[in-house]
């Protein structure tokens, strides 16, 4: 019998060369891990949410959070995400595993549970709104079998296949079915705005927002960022930053991902 368990992985730690510490700072009243994890408690479709942390000393305080707050948390490789997200989806007998980055403190439940009634119906191993990307960084939602991310977890060999989960997916379309989801037709928001945590520029974004539309609805949706954005564009220092990803240091060997996707 196949097993219908959908889980959300949610990886976090603390160490970032670019932002230490980042998933902790508050956005209103809370750090912004828990707010990530508040939204997507909102889903109706997801059975079981973990944060996966490492086993590094300095992610302690990942674990007491998660645990002080009875939230599920796992630890494992500091560096190896395939082998963290397998040895994760393993230890909760998931069938389907939503992966979401802790560098997304504002993701829309709403979002994430069309797109699993999207990925349910059409059957597929791979399901996603990053390949091509067509959101805004900060809105990465890639949903995935338990048997391709164990096939993965087995065959990947290079090092960017093992610290990003999913490459290895993107690049076997004959092994795997691979859809992609799009905001609207004909319309792409990726290269519009950004709303990623991984600069302090991304910090002063997310808590503004935060500020502006959590005291009036604590699950303010996509739509409602986007229209508080075009009246308020003051607010977006992060304009110059929109393009940066971690693409571009892989391109010559992705084959699947090429250099019109990361303009």
């Amino acid at each position: 019998m196949k097993n219908n368990k959908i889980g959300c992985i949610i990886q976090a730690r603390v160490l970032s060369t670019r932002l230490p510490g980042k998933i902790l700072l508050n956005g209103f009243d809370k750090p912004l891990l828990l707010h990530t994890i508040e939204r997507l408690k909102k889903s109706k479709k997801i059975n079981k949410i973990i944060v996966a942390t490492t086993k590094l000393k300095i992610d302690n305080v990942i674990f007491n959070l998660c645990k002080k707050n009875n939230i599920s948390v796992f630890r494992g490789h500091s560096t190896n995400l395939l082998n963290r997200y397998y040895n994760c989806a393993k230890k909760y007998k998931l069938g389907d595993i939503i992966r979401i980055t802790s560098d997304c403190p504002l993701m829309d439940y709403k979002l994430v549970d069309t797109m699993i009634k999207k990925y349910q119906k059409i059957n597929v191993d791979y399901f996603s709104n990053v390949h091509p990307a067509t959101f805004p960084d900060g809105f990465d939602v890639e949903i995935f079998s338990y048997n391709a991310l164990r096939k993965s977890f087995f065959s990947a060999k290079k090092n960017f296949q093992k610290e990003h989960v999913t490459p290895f997916i993107w690049d076997q379309p004959k092994k795997f079915s691979i859809q992609n989801y799009f905001y609207k037709k004909g319309k792409n928001l990726h290269n519009m705005f950004r709303l990623t945590l991984d600069y302090v520029e991304d910090y002063f974004v997310i808590n503004q927002i935060y500020n502006a539309l959590y005291p009036k609805n604590k699950y303010f949706s996509f739509d409602q960022i986007l229209n508080y954005i075009k009246k308020n564009p003051q607010i977006m220092l992060n304009k110059s930053l929109i393009k940066v990803n971690w693409y571009k240091k892989h391109l010559k060997n992705l084959k699947t991902i090429k250099n019109k996707d990361t303009k």
